[in-house]
């Protein structure tokens, strides 16, 4: 099948599409070369390395699901 077909396809396609949620999938994909708003910014990756380092060194505590669950139900704090 050549571009030209599929095209012509996918244009018969959308025309039939209804579906919001299935029109906004596709053009997401289509605009995947796009930067999207949900991408991080430099100084937002920094802060997110910075937490990450502080999990892995000790410095800030990691609590599980589990225990935060189990926190929640008998009103415990951390």
């Amino acid at each position: 099948m050549t571009a030209l077909h599929l095209r012509t396809e996918i244009q018969q396609l959308l025309r039939k599409e209804k579906n919001i949620t299935v029109l906004e999938a596709i053009r997401m994909l289509l605009r995947r070369e796009e930067p999207q708003e949900d991408d991080l910014t430099d100084e937002e990756v920094a802060e997110l390395d910075a937490q990450r380092a502080d999990r892995i060194s000790g410095k800030v505590k990691f609590i599980s699901e589990e225990e935060s669950i189990r926190m929640i139900r008998t009103g415990r704090k951390a």
